[in-house]
């Protein structure tokens, strides 16, 4: 195989002009998963009546559809359902008007929510029921007791677990090709495509996924250290 290091680098190059955009989408996509797996974790942990059903739900499909599908679906109602929910509110936008990153933004949330909501979950079971019991007997409330004494125990075993979650959302981010928004990776092939230098392409976007995974890593590891002085881990 004649591999053209120059090819590699133009591929690099384009790759990076992307990078953007994978960054937007996993960071705002861990947001959101964040914000709403907690809440689906509490109403399943503290089995919220009624609610907790409706996120036992919400868990078993979204774990259970792949995320291609999800991202095609979502596309599907965004172009047929637009106008009529457009003019519901009364809006002057177009379709044309609407970056379909929202679109990206929107199905890759539903996974991610319902696997960060396992997260959590399986974190918060992790404290002991008697962490509770030791804070109502100090007087303190259930939400003092939980950001006091649960929530920094909690989060001891939470953000390794994180760490691979963003890593393997980073990853996934490739998939929105599917809804016509370009990423590191088809950035990396559309330069491919020019000069048919696919094996160079790939592995310039390798390269971009292996470097921003060396980040992910090692701010998790900061956090994890942060944290552990809280048991005296720390080194």
């Amino acid at each position: 195989m004649n591999i053209k290091p120059e090819y590699i680098v133009a591929a690099f190059k384009n790759a990076l002009s992307y990078i953007h955009i994978t960054l937007l989408l996993t960071l705002a996509v861990v947001l959101v998963g964040l914000l709403f797996g907690v809440m689906v974790a509490a109403l399943r942990t503290y089995r919220i009546p009624a609610l907790s059903h409706a996120a036992d739900a919400f868990i078993i499909a979204f774990k259970a559809i792949p995320i291609n599908l999800i991202l095609v679906v979502s596309s599907i109602l965004f172009v047929t359902h637009f106008d009529r929910i457009v003019g519901l509110l009364h809006l002057t936008v177009t379709i044309r008007d609407v970056n379909r990153v929202y679109v990206g933004l929107f199905a890759l949330s539903l996974p991610v929510i319902a696997h960060m909501s396992e997260y959590i979950r399986g974190s918060l079971l992790s404290v002991d029921k008697g962490q509770y019991e030791a804070g109502y007997m100090v007087g303190m409330t259930f939400f003092q007791t939980f950001r006091r004494i649960v929530f920094p125990q909690m989060m001891v075993v939470f953000v390794p677990s994180l760490t691979g979650i963003v890593i393997a959302l980073m990853k996934s981010t490739s998939l929105v090709i599917l809804i016509g928004v370009v990423d590191v990776l088809n950035g990396a092939l559309k330069y491919a495509n020019l000069y048919f230098s696919y094996f160079e392409a790939y592995l310039a976007a390798a390269l971009v996924y292996w470097g921003l995974s060396l980040i992910i890593e090692w701010l998790g590891k900061a956090l994890e250290k942060s944290i552990g002085k809280y048991r005296g881990d720390a080194s």
